[in-house]
């Protein structure tokens, strides 16, 4: 395998570094924070970094985003939602503001629902959903087999619709 170059591992991974700390964090701007440390991490690494496998990178990545994340809670003791995620840009979608009204709230009712859920569950759809790693990928990082791995992510989704369906909001 080639080694990479830093901006290539920063194009590559950067949305999965900022997710890893949005999930734990809920908070745009501490989750940028977080993501720009962990890169500094990366470049101070970057002779051990580039020779690491793509699984092993990964799974690497996103447990130093968790466990920074973590830190960067406990020492700030705040926590706020943000809809937006990391450079997001007011565009003209072309639709009303009813339906971008409506649409907002089915993000915040879904981040709820997700939120709600036990972090074994809410972990591995975190990381599928929003940081683009497949089963085996996850099962790797999280240190689980598949099977479990897939097992989590299914009960999760089962509890994220029963909460869904308890506030209203039917999805089939």
């Amino acid at each position: 395998m080639p080694e990479r170059d830093f901006e290539s591992i920063y194009e590559n991974y950067s949305r999965l570094v900022y997710w890893a700390a949005y999930r734990v964090l809920s908070e745009k701007e501490a989750a940028e924070d977080v993501t720009q440390n962990v890169f500094i991490s990366v470049l101070k690494n970057m002779d051990t970094v580039a020779k690491l496998p793509d699984a092993q990178l990964k799974g690497w990545l996103y447990r130093v985003a968790v466990n920074a994340a973590v830190d960067h809670k406990r020492r700030s003791g705040k926590e706020v939602l943000s809809d937006e995620p990391v450079g997001a840009e007011v565009a003209d979608t072309g639709t009303t503001p009813e339906e971008d009204v409506l649409a907002s709230d089915t993000r915040a009712a879904v981040r709820e629902a997700l939120a709600s859920v036990d972090d074994i569950y809410r972990e591995p759809l975190t990381m599928y959903y929003f940081s683009d790693m497949s089963v085996s990928e996850i099962a790797e990082a999280l240190e689980l087999s598949e099977g479990t791995v897939k097992s989590r992510m299914s009960r999760g989704r089962k509890l994220m619709a029963q909460h869904l369906r308890a506030k209203g909001i039917v999805y089939e």
